[in-house]
C-alpha cells in the first residue's frame, strides 16, 4: 500500500523515507488534498494560549530576532508554534507573501500533520526531529507554493514545547535555512535549561573536549541534590535519557565512578555507558536558602514584617502573599519556611495556573494505582501528603478550578486527605502559604472563588512591593551579584552602573533583575569592572533617558500595544512582558485621573 501511495503522488518523492511515511500518515488521516478550509482558533483562545506559552516565547525571542534578520531579503517569516503545531507568533515581512500564505501563516492557525498533512511544523512534531519541506512535497496542494524548515523545541523537562520554523516562497533558494533553524533551536534550548536552574540546584556541563565546555554544543544536566531534574536535547540524545527518568535517575547511576563534587577546572568523567567526557560541575549557589541569604532577601522584600510573618507561620496561620509577577513570592515563601518551625519538613510548591485542570486534582490529592487511565502503577501520594510536617505553597491560587476548591477546603478544615480511588484518609499537618497577583475578593464576587476558602487561606495577607519600590535597592542588587558568583570571580559593578540598575522600572521585578545579572555575568571576564556599555542594548537605550521621559515612554508604549491588540489586556500584557494586573491597575488609575 505504501508503494502505491508513492506512485499515486509523485511529489512524495519515493526513496525519501521521511516524506513517504508522512504522506502515508496524511492519507490515513483522510485529508482532502484540495481542501482550503484549515483549522484555526478564535482570538480569545489564542490569547490564553499565548499566556500559557510565555516561557517558550521568552527564551525563543533572542534567537528569533537573529533569524528574522537573516531572512529579511527572502520574503520569508519566522514562526513559533506550540506543542500542537498552533502558530503563536509570526515574525518578519509577512506582507511580502501572497494573501493566502499570509492568512495561513498568521497566529492562530493549526499546522499539525493530522490537520494539514505533510508540512514542516506538523511533520517535525510527528518525528520529533528537524525537517524541511519543499513546494510539491506538501501534501495539500494549497501549501505547495511554500518552502518550510522546522525544528521542535524541547523544554528543560524533556517535553516538546513547540516548533521553530522558517516559511517562505518555494521559488527562493534556501541552501542554509534548515541549518539556521537547527542552530537557533539549539541556542533556545541551551538558554532555557540554564535559565531554569534554581539557586539550590547543581549544574553539570559535559563535552568530549575540554575546550567545548561553556558553549552551546555542551551537554547540560541539572540535579536537585543528587537526582536528575532537567537536561537539554543534546544531553538526552547522547546519554540515552528519557523524560520519564527525570525525578528518579541519580548522579551515581549516570556516573558510577564519579563523586558529586564541584570543580572549576574541567575533569574527565565516564558515564554508565562508558562514554568519556570532560565535565564542569557547579555546586548550588545557595544550599537550600542558607540563613544569611534568606534573612537578607526577607529584609529587602518585607522590611520589618519578616519576623512577624515567621511568627504567624509558626502559629499555623495561613498566609496569602500578593504582588506583581516576578516580585519573588515563591522565594519569600521558601525563605519563611526555612526560618520557621516547619523547616525540618519539605517545602512543596504547586502552581494552579501551570497544571492542566484534568491533572491538578491527582497532583494535589494523589491517587491509588489504576485510579484512572494513564495512572502510574505505583500510585502517587500527592503534594498535600508530601507537605506533611512542612509548608504547602499554592501559587496562582486564583486559578484553581472551583470544583477543587471544595476538596481543598475540606482538607484544610479536617487535616486529612483521601487520594483519588481510595476510601481511606491520611492525617496531615502542614502550614499553608498561597500567592496570587489576582484580586481574590473580586473573584469571590464573580462566583469563581469560594468565599469560605478565601478566609481560610487569607488568615493574614501581605503584599510584596514591586522591586522599583524596595528600599536599599543597590544593596540588594549587590547581594544578588554575590549570590550569582560575581564577587567570587572578582567582577565588579561600577557605581554608575549600579545606580542605573537601581533606577530601572523593572516591570519583571526580581525575576527580570536576576536574568539580567546572569546574562551580564556570563558575558563578563574575570576581574572586570562592568560599566554601562556592558548592558544589553534594550537596557542601554532606557538608561540614557531621564526618569520622566522613561515614564512617558512607558505610557506611550502601553497605549500603542493596547491599541495594536484592540484593547485585549491579556495579549498586550504578554507582548509587554508584564502581568495583566499591572495593565488593569494602570487602566484604573488613568480612568480615575480622567474622571
Amino acid at each position: 500500500m505504501r508503494e502505491n501511495s508513492s506512485a499515486e503522488h509523485p511529489s512524495a518523492m519515493p526513496g525519501n523515507p521521511l516524506l513517504d511515511d508522512s504522506w502515508f500518515r496524511s492519507e490515513l488521516y483522510g485529508l482532502d488534498r484540495m481542501a482550503d478550509d484549515f483549522p484555526r482558533v478564535r482570538q480569545g483562545e489564542l490569547a490564553d494560549l499565548l499566556a500559557n506559552n510565555s516561557a517558550l516565547q521568552q527564551f525563543a525571542q533572542p534567537a528569533i530576532n537573529v533569524l528574522a534578520q537573516k531572512i529579511a531579503d527572502k520574503q520569508s517569516v519566522v514562526i513559533l508554534s506550540d506543542a500542537s503545531g498552533l502558530v503563536l507568533n509570526t515574525f518578519g515581512d509577512i506582507q511580502a507573501l501572497q494573501k493566502a500564505q499570509r492568512f495561513a501563516l498568521a497566529p492562530g492557525n493549526l499546522w499539525s500533520e493530522c490537520g494539514r498533512g505533510t508540512n514542516a511544523i506538523g511533520t517535525a512534531l510527528a518525528i520529533d526531529d528537524s525537517c524541511e519541506i519543499y513546494g510539491h512535497q506538501h501534501y495539500l496542494t494549497s501549501n505547495q507554493g511554500l518552502y518550510c524548515a522546522a525544528m521542535p523545541l524541547q523544554s528543560p523537562g524533556g517535553q516538546i514545547a513547540g516548533v521553530l520554523d522558517i516559511s517562505g516562497p518555494a521559488h527562493f533558494p534556501h541552501p542554509h535555512t534548515l541549518a539556521w533553524v537547527k542552530e537557533a533551536a539549539k541556542q533556545i534550548e541551551y538558554l532555557w535549561v540554564k535559565q531554569s536552574l534554581h539557586p539550590e540546584q547543581w549544574l553539570m556541563s559535559l563535552h568530549p573536549r575540554a575546550q567545548g565546555l561553556d558553549h552551546v554544543e555542551e551537554l547540560l544536566l541539572i540535579f536537585s541534590d543528587n537526582v536528575l531534574m532537567a537536561a537539554n536535547r543534546v544531553a538526552m540524545r547522547e546519554l540515552h535519557l528519557r523524560a520519564e527518568q527525570f525525578g528518579s535517575l541519580t548522579f551515581s547511576q549516570l556516573f558510577p565512578q564519579a563523586e558529586q563534587l564541584a570543580n572549576s577546572v574541567p575533569q574527565p568523567v565516564v558515564t554508565h555507558h562508558q562514554q568519556h567526557y570532560y565535565c564542569r560541575l557547579r555546586a548550588p549557589a545557595r544550599n537550600h536558602f542558607p540563613t544569611q541569604s534568606v534573612g537578607s532577601h526577607l529584609h529587602y522584600a518585607l522590611r520589618d514584617d519578616a519576623k512577624k510573618m515567621v511568627r504567624l507561620l509558626d502559629a499555623g496561620v495561613s498566609l496569602c502573599i500578593h504582588g506583581e509577577t516576578g516580585c519573588g513570592k515563591e522565594y519569600v515563601s521558601r525563605a519563611l519556611h526555612q526560618q520557621s518551625k516547619w523547616r525540618e519538613g519539605k517545602f512543596i510548591a504547586i502552581n494552579s495556573a501551570a497544571i492542566p485542570e484534568s491533572l491538578i486534582e491527582s497532583e494535589l490529592f494523589g491517587y491509588q494505582p489504576g485510579a484512572f487511565t494513564g495512572a502510574s502503577k505505583q500510585g502517587y501520594i500527592g503534594k498535600i501528603r508530601e507537605a506533611d510536617g512542612g509548608v504547602l505553597f499554592l501559587d496562582e491560587i486564583g486559578d484553581m478550578p472551583l470544583a477543587l476548591q471544595t476538596r481543598l477546603l475540606r482538607v484544610l478544615q479536617e487535616k486529612e486527605v483521601a487520594p483519588l480511588g481510595s476510601s481511606r484518609s491520611w492525617p496531615v499537618n502542614f502550614a499553608v502559604i498561597c500567592a496570587t497577583h489576582r484580586n481574590l475578593p473580586q473573584l469571590v464576587a464573580e462566583g469563581s472563588f469560594r468565599e469560605d476558602l478565601l478566609w481560610r487561606l487569607q488568615e493574614f495577607s501581605l503584599t510584596i512591593p514591586p522591586l522599583r519600590d524596595w528600599p536599599m535597592l543597590e544593596d540588594f542588587i549587590l547581594q544578588l551579584w554575590r549570590e550569582a558568583g560575581g564577587e567570587q570571580r572578582g567582577i565588579q559593578l561600577a557605581p554608575a552602573l549600579l545606580g542605573t540598575l537601581a533606577q530601572h522600572q523593572w516591570p519583571g521585578n526580581v525575576r527580570q533583575l536576576r536574568s539580567l545579572l546572569k546574562v551580564m555575568l556570563a558575558l563578563a571576564e574575570d576581574n572586570e569592572v562592568l560599566g554601562h556599555d556592558t548592558l544589553p542594548g534594550e537596557y542601554q537605550q532606557v538608561a540614557s533617558q531621564p526618569l520622566p521621559a522613561l515614564q512617558q515612554q512607558d505610557e506611550r508604549l502601553i497605549a500603542e500595544t493596547l491599541q495594536r491588540f484592540n484593547g485585549n489586556i491579556s495579549r498586550a500584557a504578554q507582548a509587554l512582558g508584564v502581568a495583566r494586573s499591572t495593565l488593569y491597575r494602570r487602566a484604573a488609575r488613568d480612568k480615575q485621573g480622567n474622571g
